[in-house]
């Protein structure tokens, strides 16, 4: 039976915890700064809690750097020296941010968070490392996990990263920019789901389909549009920002 311990208790250690005892490993540690969430974690999973100051014993087959990015390099101090597999799940650390010899990054294509299904058949996980051993194991991972395996090396990973924000954690503000003046109008921003569907259902380039006034360089409109934006000042600069980048695109 291939043995974990995990680092951190967030949405990442939860998800990947469960998933992973569900497929027959055991997790045999949590390790993490905060208690309440680190024990309740450790319970849930079947697993010894460990506070993070506390070095773990290096007998895991694989050890998970489920922490916040900045943390991924404090956390080398309490892993000794192992023959299991280190991975951190950064879209933008480096991977030599591990100083282990057997190291790997898995990075979910996918917003984690507890409390919502996730599809693992559908998931892609980018993987980098950097030995075949290490590229072997990551991949066996990832397999049990159910997911499929993307590989990128660091610089394409950090690029696809700046993609992932725009698309997902970019887009979400705008809806929620809608869900705000949907509100303020009394008006359900369901009404709005197909025309949100189209857009995102469409599989041909975006360029090619982008209408509204910007593209057609409609002052008028713009800054009609500007102007009832103006008790919202942070969201009327994302409007003008947005708009004269489709202009600057669309220009002949």
């Amino acid at each position: 039976m291939a043995t974990v311990s995990i680092i951190g208790a967030g949405n990442i250690a939860w998800i990947f915890g469960a998933r992973l005892k569900s497929e027959g490993y055991q997790v045999r540690e949590v390790c993490s700064s905060g208690k309440g969430a680190g024990k309740k974690l450790a319970k849930e999973l079947d697993a010894q809690y460990l506070d993070l100051d506390t070095k773990l014993d290096g007998k895991s087959n694989f050890y998970l750097l489920a922490v916040n990015d900045g943390a991924i390099a404090e956390c080398m101090n309490i892993i000794p020296s192992t023959k299991g597999l280190v991975i951190h799940f950064s879209g933008s650390t480096s991977l030599h941010a591990i100083t282990h010899r057997s190291r790997a990054v898995l990075w979910p294509l996918r917003s984690i968070s507890r409390g919502h299904n996730t599809d693992w058949k559908s998931m892609n996980i980018v993987m980098e490392s950097d030995s075949d051993l290490a590229s072997v194991k990551a991949m066996e991972l990832i397999q049990d996990l159910g997911a499929k395996a993307v590989r990128m090396d660091e610089q394409r990973r950090k690029h696809a990263h700046v993609i992932a924000v725009i698309l997902n954690n970019f887009s979400n503000h705008l809806l929620h920019m809608a869900d705000v003046l949907s509100e303020e109008q009394g008006m359900d921003r369901k009404i709005f789901q197909d025309l949100l569907a189209q857009a995102l259902l469409d599989p041909s380039p975006a360029k090619d389909r982008q209408t509204g006034p910007a593209i057609r360089e409609d002052h008028g409109i713009l800054e009609k549009q500007s102007r009832i934006l103006s008790s919202h000042p942070d969201y009327q600069k994302i409007y003008e920002a947005m708009s004269e980048s489709i202009m600057k695109t669309h220009k002949k």
